[in-house]
């Protein structure tokens, strides 16, 4: 996606009871949209917010077949949808506007146009909106970058994976911290290329290095395995349905941070690493959401 689309952006919406539902939903529309999110309105209540971006007008025709067959496989009554367009702003430059600058450990993160002093002593990455998830605003990421530098006192990997990386500032902050190369993959080509030019930006082309795969499909994946660090920012259902697979991928010994959860969803999560031996040695709450670091 460019900064200013060539034709009008549209705002799919609506709203399920469950996340298991958002989930079903937003896998059925991912050919419509160049982003979604989900949200739960009211933790522990929901319901649960669906929004999709779409480059230019659907074909109506075909949205409301698809979201028919998802309310089908989901279980639920077909829902109530709106699709209307956004006003006409360049949005990536909008909210580099609103950006600024964040502390999250030793972490500095702040956009380019940023011409303030970076603290002594801090890990400073530099760091605009995009098209892809991560600037360190949001709570799990923040989450992470902290869980990453508290482990760095006491532990220094030699085989780390950003799984999910977005735009991967927490592949670039474990590169800081350490020094390492540092392996990161997302199941997004946009969010690959993304990293990569921001690794460049950053002068950490020699540390990162970014693929496409969904999960550990691609071969370089699990050819690296196992890791002693895997740090996996996503969401909750899919880290419970990955744990097995996640959890096998770390070598005994090794540590695994996780987020993209929210406080409520801290139970479930943690129950399905229990069962593959792996234990909470720290959590870092902040505004409703969870950031896990645990031990394998």
């Amino acid at each position: 996606m460019t900064a200013i689309a060539s034709q009008p952006i549209y705002k799919l919406e609506l709203f399920v009871d469950t996340e298991d539902a958002a989930e079903i939903f937003a896998t059925a529309l991912e050919n419509f949209v160049f982003a979604a999110a989900a949200f739960e309105v009211l933790p522990d209540i929901g319901p649960w917010r669906y929004e999709g971006y779409i480059d230019g007008l659907p074909d109506h025709d075909s949205l409301v077949s698809t979201i028919a067959l998802a309310s089908i496989q989901a279980g639920v009554k077909e829902p109530d949808f709106t699709c209307l367009p956004l006003p006409d702003k360049d949005w990536v430059a909008e909210n580099q506007k609103s950006f600024n600058e964040i502390e999250a450990g030793r972490f500095f993160i702040y956009p380019s146009v940023y011409e303030g002093i970076v603290p002594s002593g801090s890990w400073p990455l530099k760091i605009d909106a995009a098209t892809a998830f991560g600037t360190g605003e949001h709570a799990t990421t923040k989450g992470c970058l902290m869980a990453i530098s508290d482990l760095s006192k006491y532990f220094k990997p030699e085989n780390p994976l950003d799984l999910g990386c977005g735009t991967g500032i927490l592949a670039m902050g474990m590169a800081k911290a350490w020094r390492i190369p540092v392996f990161a993959s997302d199941i997004d080509p946009e969010a690959v290329r993304v990293t990569n030019y921001n690794a460049r930006l950053n002068q950490l082309q020699d540390y990162v290095t970014a693929v496409t795969s969904a999960g550990f499909r691609q071969r370089a994946l699990s050819d690296r395995a196992p890791y002693d660090l895997i740090v996996a920012n996503i969401l909750a259902n899919p880290l419970r349905k990955m744990s097995k697979d996640l959890a096998s991928r770390v070598e005994t010994g090794g540590y695994i941070i996780l987020s993209g959860l929210l406080n409520s969803q801290e139970t479930a999560v943690l129950r399905a690493y229990r069962q593959q031996n792996v234990t909470l040695e720290k959590r870092y709450r902040i505004d409703g959401w969870s950031a896990l670091l645990l031990r394998k």
